[in-house]
């Protein structure tokens, strides 16, 4: 007879290379549960299948609840700046130009085109269409800009 404990090793395994094939990041708690059921079930032979099945049960939840939020802060939360903006957001780089492509009439916002993208655009003076304008600082998805 097949020690359980190899089998729940196997389901462990198995759960952690789908986890590498698959998105989400949920499959590797219930590796992570499988093969602490393994060594249980190693370390104590004499195991019933319906105290392996609670073990895998609360492991497996348990390391869920306490531990994926922690960890998906840790290695895939996006990288932030001291503003606390998203990197991946802040694109314009402060002194790189671009075009006026709708007048610019404080307090309203105009329209640039700036790295190849039509952006909305703030200044403290009128910009009319077809300025150059110079970057001077980004906040959110707005670009503030200065005539050149």
């Amino acid at each position: 007879m097949v020690d359980p404990a190899l089998y729940w090793l196997i389901i462990g395994v198995m759960l952690f290379v789908l986890e590498l094939v698959l998105p989400g990041f949920v499959l590797f708690f219930f590796a992570t549960g499988a093969l602490l059921t393994a060594l249980v079930a190693w370390l104590v032979p004499a195991t019933s299948v319906a105290l392996q099945l609670a073990l895998f049960s609360i492991a497996s939840l348990g390391t869920l609840l306490s531990l994926r939020g922690v960890i998906q802060k840790r290695f895939f939360a996006p990288a932030a700046t001291a503003e606390g903006e998203d990197v991946d957001r802040q694109l314009a780089v402060p002194g790189d130009r671009g075009v006026v492509c709708s007048t610019i009439a404080p307090p309203a916002e105009g329209r640039i085109k700036y790295s190849g993208t039509s952006w909305r655009a703030t200044a403290d003076e009128r910009i009319e269409e077809g300025e150059i304008v110079a970057v001077v600082r980004q906040q959110g998805l707005v670009i503030h800009v200065e005539k050149v």
